[in-house]
């Protein structure tokens, strides 16, 4: 060889490819057939041996070239990404068969070993084999052969011959598992890279420590799904997502509020068990938390509740006894007729009888809140303004002397109490349920709801988010905290379900409605998460209201708002399609059913590792597609700890916690 051409392969051992195969990766064996698609590996058991084991899943790399004392040459500026699917006959199956029969026989009749009935050829031959891989991708440089990318596919098939197949080292395949790297800080270390249930070749060779990392940016205002059983590790995953967040919000200036509706309250409370939580990601400034009982000793804990009659939370009132009752009986006529009632106020001098009407409908209203065991104190200005007649009130009043006054024209309720009284009153008379143009009146359907039993008991289950303490509406108060970048739990663990899924829509609707008003009025956006746990009692697959339905309007009218969601479910077969079509990142842990893992095949390549994720249980081990990652890798997520939430309040600017 002359000189001249060890001086060419010498730098081209050297090139940004060649420099990863270079990088400890071991040789396992070299292609035997190439496709588009799939290609075929040949091993033998000592190679696979020597590098330490060739899991189900585990990433390879084809390279044409050869191996010289510099290192090895790649004939091509290029390396074929495989994957392990399984294992593939050689070519000669059929033979081997006959003779590892012949050397079973054999051991078996003389009592010998393997290594005794065999001579050192047959030994060679048998311990052959064979693995089945797709082919996942290329990796190439680009013209000035200082980037390297990748690309989905390969451009050209050649001779098999040329290809040796090497077995990443852990440098190499942490770099194939966070590809592509960002520059900057935006980088998470989500955990480390994971093929197996079984982990000790890993950990012998190393390869279990290759760290896996995020682009912290890809979970930003995009959705993200977590999928898994109870005890997998999707809360543990969240914990991280969303202390990165914070860490990096912090550390880089900007503002990205994140909201969790919490239906266990496992987000809201530190863990007894090793004193971890997200609510020590801050003081009161930085992380809030909405929880039903708030009773002002922790300046960190809000009551989650509104005073029902506060005028200016009328609209919201009626929204969520709307919401309950028609979830719970929405097929009932009673039921469509009371919800349909227009609350839209007419004008008092224009439309003086259509005014008075709704007057009656409003009173008829905290009427019924009353009836249903909610009770306030006084009304405020005066008392509930009405319109009556004074041989009414005259008949009204004997009976009840004192609960309603005359001013002017009219005539003011003065207590919730008294509305109920005048409610159940009118009921009985008939003037009342007739409009001033003829006609039911929206208090007629106020007073027939009243008569029914079942939608009243659903109404007396918001009694619990009353407070006439409450001075702000609670989705007001959660938008003031996005805009100022916090993080806000609402702990859900002591309300119903019905009220729980109530609340969370009533409050992703009135974030979107805010967030659009600012992108109408050409306004910055605000940038938010919105983290959701068991979003299967939420996501309504095939809800043709896309209108009414957040979460549908969410997934399609959140990236133009820059509103992120982040939902964990163990039911991927219950999230609405509309919602999957617009996932971004995926994180997927055990699911036990071949209904969820068929679901979920429909996505990506995650066909491809339905069997392990109904196999392998372990808790944390994941199978991730991120937004800016061009394949599917698997991972052991990294356990939540004190470490990461020190590092949040470092980039804060507040004291660390000292684990006790």
């Amino acid at each position: 060889m002359s000189i001249s051409s060890v001086i060419l392969e010498s730098s081209r051992a050297s090139t940004p490819l060649a420099t990863l195969v270079n990088s400890g990766c071991k040789a396992v064996g070299g292609i035997f057939r190439l496709d588009y698609s799939r290609a075929v590996v040949l091993t033998d058991d000592w190679r696979k041996t020597q590098a330490g084991g060739v899991p189900h899943g585990a990433f390879l790399l084809a390279a044409a070239g050869v191996q010289t004392p510099e290192g090895f040459v790649l004939d091509d500026e290029e390396l074929i990404l495989l994957r392990v699917s399984g294992t593939a006959a050689l070519p000669n199956e059929s033979d081997l068969v006959q003779t590892r029969l012949a050397v079973v026989r054999d051991a078996g009749d003389s009592g010998k070993g393997f290594d005794e009935v065999t001579d050192e050829l047959t030994r060679n031959e048998l311990q052959q084999s064979a693995f089945d891989c797709d082919v996942i991708g290329t990796f190439y440089v680009d013209r000035n052969q200082t980037k390297i990318q990748f690309g989905s596919d390969i451009d050209n098939v050649v001779s098999s011959a040329r290809y040796q197949v090497f077995l990443p080292s852990p440098d190499v395949l942490s770099w194939i598992a966070s590809y592509p790297e960002p520059e900057g800080d935006d980088l998470l270390t989500l955990g480390a890279v994971r093929f197996a249930s079984t982990r000790r070749r890993a950990r012998e060779s190393g390869t279990d420590n290759a760290a896996v990392r995020v682009h912290i940016g890809d979970f930003v205002s995009r959705k993200s799904a977590v999928f898994g059983m109870t005890r997998t590790g999707k809360s543990n995953t969240i914990k991280t997502l969303v202390t990165a967040i914070a860490t990096q919000a912090a550390s880089s200036g900007t503002s990205v509020g994140q909201l969790i509706f919490d239906p266990q309250g496992e987000y809201a409370n530190v863990n007894e068990q090793d004193q971890t939580g997200l609510r020590l990601l801050g003081d009161e400034n930085r992380v809030r938390i909405y929880r039903l009982g708030a009773n002002g000793s922790d300046p960190q804990v809000l009551p989650l509740a509104m005073n029902f009659f506060d005028p200016a939370n009328f609209e919201a009132v009626v929204d969520f006894v709307n919401s309950v009752v028609n979830d719970q009986f929405g097929t009932y006529a009673y039921v469509k007729t009371f919800t349909s009632i227009n609350w839209t106020e007419p004008d008092r001098v224009a439309d003086r009888g259509d005014w008075i009407t709704w007057t009656k409908a409003v009173l008829g209203m905290y009427g019924l809140l009353a009836e249903c065991g909610i009770s306030g104190a006084p009304f405020a200005a005066g008392g509930l303004e009405f319109g009556w007649t004074d041989t009414l009130y005259q008949a009204f009043n004997d009976e009840n002397p004192g609960l309603v006054v005359k001013t002017g024209r009219n005539y003011r309720a003065t207590t919730p109490e008294a509305a109920k009284r005048v409610m159940l009153h009118m009921a009985k008379e008939g003037s009342w349920n007739q409009r001033s143009t003829g006609g039911d009146t929206p208090f007629k359907f106020i007073a027939d709801f009243n008569n029914r039993a079942s939608g009243k008991a659903a109404i007396r289950e918001l009694r619990e988010f009353h407070s006439t303490s409450a001075t702000q509406r609670v989705e007001e108060q959660i938008w003031d905290d996005m805009k100022a970048g916090r993080l806000a739990i609402v702990d859900l663990a002591h309300g119903t379900g019905d009220v729980s899924k109530t609340i969370s829509e009533n409050t992703v609707n009135f974030l979107l409605s805010r967030a659009n008003e600012r992108f109408r009025s050409g306004q910055d956006a605000v940038p938010f998460q919105i983290v959701v746990e068991e979003a299967h009692n939420l996501f309504e697959r095939g809800a043709k209201d896309v209108a009414g339905n957040p979460w549908v309007r969410l997934s399609k009218e959140a990236a133009k708002y820059q509103i992120g969601l982040v939902y964990a479910t163990q039911e991927v077969s219950s999230v609405d399609q509309r919602i999957l079509s617009n996932t971004s990142n995926w994180l997927v842990a055990h699911l036990n059913s071949d209904n969820e893992t068929r679901e979920l095949s429909h996505y990506y390549d995650f066909k491809t590792w339905a069997e392990s994720i109904r196999r392998v249980e372990d808790q944390g081990f994941v199978r991730m597609k991120t937004y800016s990652g061009k394949y599917i890798v698997p991972v052991q997520v990294a356990k939540f700890d004190h470490a990461m939430i020190n590092d949040a309040r470092a980039a804060a600017g507040l004291p660390a916690i000292e684990v006790k």
